[in-house]
């Protein structure tokens, strides 16, 4: 900041001394401040008085015979003075340039000097004298700016000049808080300085024409230097000339009004004026809530935040405005590109209301381009020297990451000394953090213990390449481009296709599959094979934000992964019930965290050497209280004074008392990664303030992150388990009624995710509600499975499905059968005696009650609603999510009830509630070691069958033999059709598009279309054409009554034919007549016989053989005998008794890309698919018209040639996903672990 560019072409001028009547003191103010009185005495009390004073007031509301008006105090403040004073009312004005313009239009033109000055910056007695000093004997200075110091901390430096990089960065070279001893007063040469207080030539002020308008109150200094830089003048920092700024503006005071009326309070006392009409009310409302509630009787300390979008704006008009003609559009794109980049950074920091700022400015200052060209206009005009010679006093990239380094050192030494824990405190925290951490290595290592003895076959199957399969669980062998497809395209390829929403979990698994590597079958095992380590991890910390005992937190993690509704789901392969159990803890510590009501450990010293104090008589004068995290000495129990007891604090409202004490936030924030030590908890009106005023500072205001963090997680349970979407949001309606009213908004976020991801669901759902749409909201993900659900009072004790005895048969009948409800009794008597603990944590128990009150309610109406129609049964809902719920609203209650147990049971001598706790303390750790052992034993006997066995398992080979692959991959895209019979002798039939039946080719949405009708009394609604032309050519296969089997087969895509391999004599015996019907049907030609099955191909069949069939069967489709099996084909109507003829056309994965040639005028395009408004077809990017066929996707192609496309996308697919996006990327930026800026002057 000290080299001085060349000044060449500066207007010739005499170098004389500056006289006091050359110098005209202009004085903005917007009306009477709580600033203007000092600024008026500092004024008065110059050493150096200027020669006439203008006073502009630029509040259109000013009343000038008003006592407390701008007039009325100058006249008080600056009447005895020697220089001549003027007030000039200029309403009009809008900038601080316009203002002085203002003032100085009736001043005349040989005014030599302009002094600057703002209501807000109270110059020292001898701050003109050093600025006249400092520019009298040269005659290229156009600007002498000042040491601006603080307005409350007269101490503190703000600014001794500025620069700004290259790219436009501002850097000051100062550190915040940083004192003034001297170390900048070698500063002279500056790129800009500040207005306030500056002393500016006048014939350059009316040169460069002042200030430019478009930048309001910020960056109007800096704008006027450059310009007189490059109008060859210099820009001087005096250094000696002191003046202390407030920074009204800045700080966002202007609106307001406020100010620190303590000082202005005191300046106009020393002044002999009355300020009481200009003292800020200290009731009124400053905006927006501070980081740290302020006392209602403090003044405003302002925030940067309320002005940071006018500061952006002009920050962004004043370098678009500088930069060279050529770059501006690049630089406009540029800035438009950052605000959207800063915009997320922003949000991920938490600070939306900046977030939209940084969009808005770029904006701003583009739609604008009438005030950038005049003010390019301007300093071009105004312009003697080129851009470069700024450079040298510009700063460089070094600089500015030094200032960056510098201020993140100084904020970050800041935080950890302000949070330094004392030696006794950091050896307590040490004890506390080492136990804790050793439970928590304890509990990881059981979970890896328990996954590796139960599912060790699973993991070893995984790791050597198969994949996972079995029950509900269906094989995924879809790549990340196909997963996606099927999670957004609205199109389900199960069988012959049907549109519909996919199921959310598919969208669950996709950033899943894409930390796997883009294998959707790693994300599945991952997360089927590591449900248990989530969910009792999960369960860890989110007893932790009930209890800090490391006891009941491992109790509580291994109840929770021993609950029959997840191990049951683990059985059967139902990973959306095993996902939604994981995820349920998460969701409760982070809605805990958001609302501000987790318990967490808090430091309280001084307790060291403290003395019982006597007590007091009723009718004594209480002395003063201790803060909200202190206990006064005389109030430590004598039991307590030697050693410092481990307890815990929490938000009042889980009891709804007044005597629990509000944490610090800070302290909370801390607690995440330590515990602390605290004193007991004090009683009311013992040591322990319960004014609202003493409290509010240090309530814990919660965290907007862990509620998108919340948002998160709930999206996962819902995608799991959708039954728990409705029952999860009236759980949350129960949260923000206990809550107070301010936390309540970012509850909002919690449900926010789940709802954008179930948008299309719910539409679904409410199509048709009388037919029963509304069924998808209670279907589970997956393929349907038929389940028997477990009695009502057994659903009420946790089990989904009535448990399996078999392992427990060697113990007597009563004990066997009475073990597996162990769990669910010991934790539901825990939470009734927790409705015994009082008003500690009376709300926070009600409300796990009605939370499992809501699960409850969930498994019921799962068990009995039908959401599917199976081959023989209806099948219904999976009440094992209800059952989470209900267990995680019990064990919530129970926690809270046994915190602190210990510390209870020490009031009393040994008796009868010991015994009881022993007692109870038994049945707590046999609570989950009995259903995990037996759980254990049953998979680790390799049980494969029978009741209780598990049906998952790894398939390693493929379904679909090598040459039913090669053809569902080949451009024909062409089906495969299995065949079988069940233990009855029943068909059973399925079209496979891959290599069996995926994950990604199911959706619940399409199963719940196939029911309609009451609950219990359900119909059978899947008979559509297309499901009827497929059952009758199975039928006619089965029965070997088939002549046409070739073209029938051909019109469904269908090119192989498979029947499975059968296990058991009957079975077996039941598979081979099947085999030796298909082998005598014409059309079908074998293959092979493998592991996968017996195969056969499909095969035309000859035109005269064709109509011999014809004439044996007349219901017997005719067989064109020209095209294979295509999932796409080009048809010609037949003419004069001719056949139709059809020609297969190339096909992608449910979507044509080709080169079709010329044709009859009278072709048509058949897609193998059911038709449906989605499907879109182009000849050359023409639009093709769909045409009314039967079941099937028809287009009128016409007879030209060219280029064929074929897509599927319905019309509200990508407003679908714009929104799931935007709240998606929203709630992931809130959720990250980012700090939140905290306001603070320059």
């Amino acid at each position: 900041m000290t080299d001085t560019p060349q000044t060449s072409s500066v207007p010739a001028a005499q170098a004389t001394p500056i006289a006091a009547s050359s110098i005209v003191a202009v004085l903005v103010t917007h009306g009477v401040t709580s600033y203007l009185p000092q600024t008026l005495a500092a004024l008065a009390a110059q050493t150096l008085a200027p020669a006439r004073v203008v006073v502009v007031d630029v509040d259109a509301d000013a009343a000038p015979t008003d006592d407390s008006s701008v007039a009325q105090l100058v006249a008080r403040l600056l009447g005895p003075s020697s220089a001549d004073v003027r007030v000039h009312a200029a309403a009009g004005a809008r900038t601080f340039g316009a203002a002085v313009g203002a003032g100085l239009a009736g001043e005349p033109a040989a005014t030599g000097w302009v002094w600057l000055l703002h209501d807000d910056s109270a110059p020292d007695p001898t701050a003109l004298a050093e600025l006249a000093r400092a520019v009298e004997h040269s005659s290229s200075v156009a600007v002498a700016g000042v040491k601006q110091r603080s307005w409350t901390d007269g101490a503190r430096l703000l600014e001794v000049g500025v620069t700004t990089s290259r790219l436009g960065r501002r850097v000051t070279g100062i550190e915040d808080g940083e004192v003034d001893q001297g170390q900048h007063d070698g500063r002279v040469d500056v790129l800009a300085v500040g207005l306030a207080g500056a002393l500016v030539r006048r014939e350059v002020w009316d040169e460069i024409r002042g200030t430019d308008p478009a930048l309001g109150p910020f960056g109007d200094g800096l704008d006027l230097c450059r310009r007189a830089r490059l109008a060859g003048y210099r820009v001087v920092v005096v250094p000696s000339a002191v003046v202390r700024h407030a920074q009204a503006s800045y700080l966002g005071l202007r609106r307001q009004g406020a100010g620190p009326a303590g000082s202005v309070a005191a300046a106009g006392a020393a002044e002999g004026t009355d300020l009481a009409a200009t003292d800020p009310d200290p009731e009124a409302d400053t905006g927006p809530e501070p980081a740290a509630a302020v006392p209602s009787s403090a003044a405003d300390p302002g925030d940067p935040r309320r002005s940071f979008g006018a500061r952006r704006r002009a920050q962004v008009h004043a370098r678009l405005a500088a930069v060279p003609l050529p770059l501006l559009p690049f630089l406009g794109a540029g800035y438009l590109l950052a605000g959207v980049l800063r915009c997320l950074v922003r949000i991920a920091s938490k600070e939306l209301g900046l977030a939209l700022a940084e969009l808005a400015a770029p904006v701003a200052a583009l739609a604008h381009p009438g005030r950038m060209a005049r003010a390019r206009a301007v300093a071009r005009r105004a312009s003697r020297l080129p851009r470069r010679s700024l450079r040298p006093l510009q700063a460089t990239w070094r600089d500015v990451l030094r200032e960056q380094r510098d201020g993140h050192f100084q904020r970050s030494e800041s935080r950890r000394a302000g949070g330094a824990p004392s030696e006794l405190e950091r050896a307590e925290l040490a004890a506390v953090t080492s136990r804790r951490r050793l439970t928590l290595g304890v509990l990881v290592i059981i979970l890896a213990a328990l996954t590796a003895l139960a599912l060790d076959t699973l993991i070893s199957g995984v790791l050597g390449g198969g994949a996972l399969a079995g029950g509900a669980l269906l094989p995924a062998s879809a790549d990340l481009g196909e997963l996606w497809r099927a999670a957004t395209s609205g199109w389900v390829a199960d069988g012959l296709g049907a549109p519909g929403p996919a199921d959310p979990l598919l969208t669950m698994l996709v950033p899943v599959a894409l930390l796997a590597g883009g294998a959707t079958s790693a994300a599945v095992a991952a997360l089927y094979l590591g449900a248990l380590a989530l969910a009792g991890v999960g369960a860890w910390f989110a007893a932790g934000a009930g209890t800090r005992s490391v006891g009941v937190r491992l109790w509580a993690a291994l109840v929770w992964v021993a609950a029959p509704a997840l191990t049951t789901a683990l059985d059967g392969g139902r990973l959306g019930a095993v996902v939604a159990h994981a995820a349920l803890p998460w969701v409760v510590l982070a809605v805990a965290r958001a609302v501000g009501v987790q318990r967490y450990d808090v430091v309280v010293s001084g307790l060291v050497g403290a003395q019982r104090r006597a007590a007091r008589a009723p009718d004594a004068a209480a002395e003063p209280s201790a803060g909200p995290h202190q206990v006064a000495a005389g109030d430590v129990p004598a039991q307590d004074v030697a050693t410092v007891a481990i307890e815990s604090e929490t938000a009042a409202w889980l009891g709804g008392g007044e005597r629990e004490v509000w944490p610090d936030s800070e302290a909370a924030a801390r607690a995440t990664d330590r515990a602390a030590v605290v004193a007991p908890e004090p009683e009311p009106g013992v040591g322990n303030s319960t004014d609202p005023a003493d409290q509010r500072a240090d309530r814990p205001l919660g965290s907007i992150g862990a509620a998108a963090a919340a948002g998160l997680a709930f999206a996962v349970v819902a995608a799991g388990a959708p039954v728990l979407l409705p029952t999860g949001l009236l759980a949350l309606l129960a949260v923000a009624a206990c809550v107070p009213r301010r936390r309540r908004g970012r509850l909002v976020l919690v449900a926010l995710p789940a709802l954008a991801l179930f948008g299309p669901t719910i539409v679904e759902a409410l199509s048709d509600v009388g037919g029963g749409s509304w069924r998808v909201l209670l279907a589970d993900p997956g393929p349907p499975v038929a389940s028997t659900p477990a009695a009502p009072w057994q659903q009420l004790l946790g089990w989904p499905v009535a448990p399996v005895d078999g392992d427990l048969a060697w113990l007597p009948a009563p004990v066997a059968t009475a073990l597996p409800f162990v769990l669910g009794a010991v934790v539901g008597l825990f939470a009734l005696l927790a409705l015994l603990r009082g008003a500690a944590v009376a709300r926070g128990v009600r409300l796990g009650w009605f939370v499992a009150a809501c699960g409850l309610g969930a498994a019921f109406v799962s068990a009995q609603v039908e959401t599917a129609a199976g081959p023989a049964v209806f099948v219904r809902g999976w009440s094992g999510a209800g059952g989470s719920l209900l267990l995680l609203g019990l064990l919530t209650a129970a926690v809270l009830g046994t915190d602190r147990l210990a510390a209870r049971m020490a009031r009393y001598s040994f008796g009868w509630r010991q015994i009881v706790v022993v007692v109870l303390t038994g049945c707590a750790v046999l609570a989950p070691a009995i259903p995990l052992t037996e759980w254990v034993v049953r998979a680790r006997t390799d049980a494969t069958s029978g009741a209780g066995a598990s049906e998952v398992s790894v398939t390693d080979g493929s379904v679909v033999s090598a040459v039913g692959e090669q053809s569902q991959l080949s451009a024909d895209r062409s089906r495969v059709l299995a065949l079988g019979l069940d233990g009855d002798g029943v068909l059973t039939y399925q079209l496979l598009t891959s290599d069996g039946g995926q994950l990604t080719d199911v959706a619940a949405a399409v199963e719940a279309r196939g029911v309609t009708g009451a609950p219990g009394s359900p119909v059978d609604a899947r008979g559509d054409e297309a499901a009827g032309e497929l059952a009758r050519i199975a039928a006619r296969l089965g029965n070997a009554a088939s002549t046409g089997a070739a073209a029938e087969l051909s019109e469904l895509a269908v090119a192989t034919v498979l029947v499975p391999p059968a296990t058991g004599a009957q079975a077996t015996a039941l598979r081979a007549g099947l085999v030796g019907r298909l082998d005598s049907t014409a059309g079908l030609e074998r293959i092979t016989e493998n592991g996968s099955g017996v195969i056969w191909r499909v095969v035309p069949v000859a035109a005269d053989a064709a109509t011999e069939a014809d004439a044996a069967d007349p219901d017997a489709a005719a067989d064109p005998g020209v095209a294979g099996a295509s999932w796409a084909k080009i048809t010609t109507p037949g003419t004069d008794g001719q056949r139709a003829s059809s020609t297969p056309v190339a096909a992608e994965r449910l979507a044509v890309d080709t080169e079709i040639a010329a044709g009859g005028a009278d072709r048509l395009l058949v897609l193998a698919e059911r038709a449906d408004a989605g499907w879109h077809a182009q000849l050359d990017g023409r639009p093709l018209r769909s045409v009314d066929s039967d079941w099937r996707q028809t287009f009128a192609l016409g007879a030209d040639g060219g280029q064929l496309t074929v897509t599927y996308g319905r019309a509200d697919r990508m407003p679908w996903l714009w929104l799931q996006g935007a709240v998606g990327l929203l709630t992931l930026l809130l959720a990250l672990p980012v700090r939140r800026r905290r306001g603070g002057t320059r």
